[in-house]
């Protein structure tokens, strides 16, 4: 039945209710006068019951009449209510079971949806199972067929190590055509498997097949590091033969002789036999054939490089973990040290000026005293060079130790001069002074370090870097040396120069990489992006905000970039690490820097700060293989510092001095309003301005 328009309970509200203590109770007395209800008061919503009523007013208005229409209305009114009321009352019982049919289904979807989640996971690992299982099958199969391969090899091999038995046997019958024919025999097979043995043709002529299949051989035998250790030897062998011959050549032409007495001489004894008419004739010789050794030197590299990238490949498709370690880079490459000339030669001269300590004891500390200067200046121009930076000298994030900053600024005072051009009126004592200083050193204009495709000269500042401190490790290596020769009196500077000067070598990475970290990542561009964010929110949210995923894709891109720099210089791995935690110590505290900017934040505001930092961790995890995380606590301490109390807060923000002053305020005035009131407030502000006040 269609519901009865409620707004005649409203026409007489001033009136009283005797008229449903009158009200009917049989059945039938109410359906008929439910049935003497007018078919207007059934219609639309918009229907104007006063208007209607005050239409049909008579225009003489009787008290009486007034007064028995309207208890008509009234108990029609209360028919209606009481037959609304035993409707609903009768449909309860279906409205129950209804309800529980609902929740039943909805705990049968909720159980299937666990049922489909645990298929789905149960399918992906099967579907694992089987793609490792065909893989490894198929992985076996080529071994099987590489191992059949050389065992018909070896047994090739054996019957040739057995020829000499069957010789033999052949001389002693005097069958001479066959025991010719087994030679021939066997020094045919003995050329098809020389390349077990040789690699040193390869130097001059380098042939794609025939090194493939000698790296085969010795990948087999399980000895491709000794491969690697004798194409070196055969690659300084064949340049020292080769420049030999050629000078040789060119000295025995120009003696017009023969005499064998230039062939017992040391090449450098050799090169001063050469004519001023056939230097430059020998020079262009000797550079086409060392041009020869070099591009079968070329070709080698280019080989392996190949290879290496399909071998990567290879395993990624097989399911196995670049990936190598992300915080190593290029380690299937020679581990040789990273050497600048500048090193090199400084250490020939140490070693030039150990020969001198050794003859001339009595100056061996004025030696070792210029030795110390000379290391003093190369570390001084690689600081001055690629680590000073005034603007993140100023973080306090504790990039240069103070050890560091007391050797550079003992450098500077005591061996550079800071002035480019003599005071002539200068004193004696003074010039004098200078006499004992050298030019502060310039970087060449070649070296570019702001272009942010080579990471700011990450290569040059790694060659840099890297060669002085394996500068410092040669140095700590020929301390008992120089301990040796040093007088008694004088000892107390060796110790000094190695503890103050030599051990500092390896802490100016943390400067001279820094710089590199603050520039490759975007972190203002994070800081916009979560200046965007509503953190005030209602409920929590179960989405992470945009800007983790713009984080996410600048460490990305920086880890790219430092896969190319690594195609040009081999990346240590302490640098690697160093880099990686200088740019995540930089996000973290990007990411601390921006919750202090919010302006408001709920509850559920927080818990989305601890959802977007927990998923920055989780996908940051995959991209560097550095734990724990740095600064990890720093962030998290951060957010969960909001559901303190006010003596919790307090305590907390004494304990917690690693935290800016705007970070801390801006945590206090967060908090306002939510569990700290204003005098509270005003409590916890003046306690950051008494721990601010020594800092100024």
């Amino acid at each position: 039945m269609q519901y009865y328009n409620m707004e005649i309970l409203f026409c007489f509200v001033k009136e009283d209710l005797r008229e449903l203590r009158e009200e009917p109770t049989d059945p039938q007395a109410q359906q008929e006068i439910i049935n003497s209800i007018e078919e207007v008061y059934f219609s639309n919503d918009s229907f104007d019951i006063v208007k209607y009523e005050l239409e049909r007013l008579p225009p003489v208005l009787s008290l009486q009449e007034l007064e028995e229409y309207r208890d008509k209305l009234k108990q029609q009114q209360a028919a209606v209510s009481k037959k609304v009321a035993d409707l609903i009352l009768e449909k309860q019982p279906a409205y129950v079971q209804e309800l529980e049919r609902v929740t039943s289904l909805q705990s049968g979807l909720q159980l299937a949806a666990v049922i489909c989640t645990n298929g789905r996971r149960h399918l992906n690992i099967a579907k694992e199972g089987f793609t490792q299982t065909s893989l490894g099958l198929l992985a076996n199969q080529r071994k099987r067929q590489l191992l059949i391969g050389l065992l018909k090899s070896l047994r090739t091999i054996k019957t040739l190590q057995r020829t000499d038995v069957r010789l033999s046997e052949m001389l002693e019958e005097e069958d001479y055509p066959g025991a010719i024919q087994l030679c021939l025999e066997c020094q045919k097979a003995a050329s098809t498997f020389k390349h077990y043995s040789s690699l040193s043709k390869i130097c001059k002529n380098f042939d794609i097949s025939h090194y493939t299949k000698v790296q085969q051989a010795y990948r087999l035998l399980g000895k491709t590091q000794t491969a690697m250790d004798q194409l070196h030897m055969h690659f300084t062998q064949a340049i020292h033969n080769t420049v030999f011959q050629v000078v040789l050549g060119y000295v025995e032409l120009c003696a017009g002789n023969t005499d064998t007495k230039f062939q017992k001489l040391q090449y450098k004894d050799l090169c001063t036999h050469i004519t001023s008419d056939s230097y430059i004739p020998c020079l262009a010789d000797l550079c086409k054939a060392l041009w020869e050794v070099m591009l079968s030197y070329y070709r080698t590299m280019q080989w392996h490089g190949s290879h290496e990238q399909e071998e990567e490949e290879a395993a990624g498709s097989s399911g196995e973990e670049l990936s190598r370690k992300r915080s190593d880079y290029n380690l299937n490459k020679v581990n040789a040290p990273i050497l600048t000339n500048t090193t090199l030669n400084v250490i020939r001269l140490v070693g030039k000026y150990m020969q001198m300590m050794n003859i001339l004891k009595p100056i061996a500390f004025d030696v070792i005293h210029f030795m110390s200067q000379l290391f003093d200046y190369y570390l001084y121009a690689v600081y001055t060079f690629f680590g000073r930076n005034d603007t993140f000298e100023s973080t306090g994030l504790g990039l240069s130790s103070s050890r560091l900053r007391t050797t550079l600024n003992r450098i500077q005072e005591s061996l550079i001069d800071l002035e480019v051009s003599a005071d002539a009126t200068g004193t004696l004592t003074a010039a004098e002074e200078r006499k004992e200083k050298v030019p502060s050193p310039h970087l060449s204009h070649l070296v570019v370090l702001t272009s942010g495709n080579s990471l700011y000269g990450l290569a040059e500042r790694v060659v840099a870097t890297e060669s002085l401190v394996f500068l410092a490790e040669q140095f700590e290596f020929l301390q008992p040396h120089l301990d040796a020769v040093m007088p008694a009196a004088k000892k107390p500077f060796l110790q000094q120069f190695y503890s103050q000067t030599v051990s500092t070598a390896s802490e100016l990475r943390k400067p001279v990489y820094w710089i590199v970290a603050a520039k490759a990542i975007d972190y203002e561009q994070t800081l916009l992006l979560m200046a965007n964010v509503k953190w005030d929110v209602k409920e929590i949210m179960s989405q992470h905000n945009i800007y983790v995923d713009a984080l996410l894709k600048e460490f990305e891109e920086f880890n790219r970039r430092l896969n190319e720099v690594s195609k040009r210089v081999r990346i240590p791995l302490p640098v690697s690490n160093i880099l990686w935690e200088h740019c995540i110590r930089l996000a973290n505290r990007t990411l601390v820097e921006g919750y202090a900017n919010v302006k408001k934040c709920s509850n559920e505001g927080r818990a989305l700060m601890q959802l977007d930092f927990q998923q920055f961790l989780m996908k940051l995890e995959k991209l560097t293989d550095i734990r724990p995380i740095p600064d990890k606590e720093f962030v998290e301490t951060y957010i969960k510092a909001y559901y303190l109390t006010e003596n919790d807060m307090e305590r907390w923000i004494k304990e917690h001095r690693e935290y800016s002053t705007k970070q801390l305020t801006n945590l206090v005035n967060v908090c306002l309003g939510s569990h700290i009131n204003k005098k509270a407030r005003q409590k916890l502000l003046a306690a950051i301005d008494d721990m601010d006040r020594p800092k100024r």
